[in-house]
């Protein structure tokens, strides 16, 4: 067709029009190609602005929405409280509630054996009821965040601490209840994270939470039944079931511009070998003490003299449970009566912390090592439509400009 048109135009100003057409055809060209090359660019710089399986979510400040109680199980009358009774008895026991957000705010009530809302029309979803040594085994996998004030280093994440009154025993008529008390719960924090035994700075100026950060370390373990199972702390986590039934709901509180999930890779163990992918690094990278303490906690063999004595009391009480479910059980019923009188009556719990409170720096060293080496691997695609998006933490952490690049 431009042909048939220069013929039919002697003049010569279709050479001008296909002059003036060719020059803007090129100019096209040009800019797309330039679009391209930046496009590209940008791309090949997008490590500099994005931490790689690091993600975030939300805009406020993170908050832990918890209450603790001192609870006298020798005040229990139900059946199904009988070794708790015999163990315990009037000793100390601090058990500690997370709620999620919605759960938390909401007013509820007993009925029928079932926490419900007290108002009508009103829902809430997200508990997870916890001894104090389960509590810190799973704090283990949460770094709080801090930044200083006035020279002192003061918490980023914040207690948010419900009221709640907790029936142990809603199977029975008038059964016994706790009552929650905000100092006990803010002891059970400073356990886990000692940068809580500072004062707390409910506001403060933006600025002060420029590098402050809460983080929370998530691995994936290898699984033989399909299961998808996580790791926080030394707690074990089964997704979906543990999002849909409200066990990790404490999580919700967490959705912040300041928090991280951050993905360290994939566990691996090997009981047959006494060990796994933590005793190996930390055997490896000369945290010996932590490596055995870990390799006892992950494959114990031996009861103490007063794990035995609480055996035998246990299987006074029920002898139809098999012998070595109670002996789990006694293992850390031990480690709850010692953890529990610490918070009470002060004094070092340290022989009886987790192994990843106990040994701090060895933790540390573990998880900077999985950042660096993860970096290139993403996570599993389950991680992230079963965990992260239900909770809104399936946003990018942008870093901006960084020094070491």
């Amino acid at each position: 067709m431009r042909a048939a048109t220069r013929q039919e135009n002697p003049t010569g100003s279709e050479g001008v029009y296909e002059s003036f057409s060719d020059m803007v055809l090129c100019t096209v060209i040009v800019l797309i190609t330039l679009v391209v090359v930046l496009a590209l660019n940008v791309v090949e710089q997008l490590n500099v602005y994005i931490e790689p399986n690091h993600f975030s979510g939300g805009a406020s400040r993170p908050w832990l929405y918890l209450q603790a109680q001192n609870a006298d199980y020798s005040k229990t009358t139900s059946d199904r409280l009988a070794v708790d009774r015999a163990i315990f008895g009037k000793d100390d026991f601090i058990l500690v509630n997370l709620f999620s957000p919605s759960s938390a705010l909401s007013a509820t009530l007993v009925k029928d054996g079932q926490t419900v809302s007290a108002k009508a029309g009103q829902t809430f979803h997200g508990q997870s009821d916890l001894t104090a040594y389960s509590f810190l085994q799973l704090a283990a996998g949460i770094e709080p965040g801090s930044f200083p004030v006035d020279g002192n280093q003061t918490a980023l994440m914040l207690p948010k601490f419900s009221h709640k009154s907790i029936v142990l025993e809603p199977d029975v008529a008038n059964g016994y209840s706790t009552t929650p008390e905000n100092s006990l719960a803010l002891k059970v924090m400073a356990l886990a994270w000692p940068v809580y035994d500072n004062a707390l700075y409910p506001r403060r100026a933006q600025s002060d939470y420029l590098n402050a950060r809460t983080k929370i370390y998530v691995e994936v373990l290898e699984s033989n039944d399909g299961a998808h199972r996580i790791m926080i702390g030394h707690s074990v986590f089964t997704l979906p079931q543990d999002i849909e039934n409200g066990r990790l709901g404490w999580m919700a509180g967490f959705s912040s511009g300041l928090t991280e999930l951050v993905y360290l890779g994939q566990a691996w163990s090997d009981p047959a070998a006494k060990t796994n992918k933590r005793i190996a690094f930390f055997e490896q990278n000369g945290f010996s003490e932590a490596a055995a303490d870990y390799r006892t906690f992950s494959y114990p063999v031996k009861l103490t003299e007063e794990q035995v004595w609480m055996l035998r009391k246990a299987l006074a009480t029920r002898p139809d449970i098999p012998e070595e479910q109670l002996a789990r059980y006694v293992r850390s019923a031990d480690a709850q009566k010692a953890i529990s009188s610490t918070i009470v009556n002060g004094g070092s719990a340290k022989g009886f912390l987790p192994p990843l409170l106990a040994h701090r720096d060895a933790w540390k060293a573990y998880t900077d090592h999985c950042i660096q080496n993860e970096n290139g691997n993403n996570p599993p695609q389950w991680l992230v439509s079963e965990l992260l998006e239900p909770l809104g933490f399936d946003q990018a952490v942008i870093r901006g400009l960084r020094e070491d690049f």
